[in-house]
């Protein structure tokens, strides 16, 4: 069976510290920075990257390996897709 990949959407800072959505792979460190999860890529609106979030995780599945994405909302909400 293959690894299980859960890819996250949240509101982080960016590298110039401006709070928009990322999404990023869990368990992904980003040893550069420092950071457990490496951001994949940011993006201006939730839906946008809600958007792209599905976008991997369909393209994960078509390869065959499982895969679940999940939004964090502003208020501590989580929805699972």
């Amino acid at each position: 069976m293959s690894e299980r990949v859960i890819y996250h959407v949240s509101k982080r800072p960016d590298d110039d510290g401006k709070r928009r959505w990322a999404v990023f792979i869990q368990g992904r460190a980003d040893k550069e920075n420092g950071e457990k999860d490496k951001v994949i890529k940011y993006f201006k609106t939730q839906k946008e990257a809600l958007d792209h979030a599905l976008n991997l995780k369909k393209n994960k599945e078509a390869a065959g390996t499982e895969s679940t994405v999940l939004l964090h909302g502003l208020y501590g909400k989580i929805r699972k897709y």
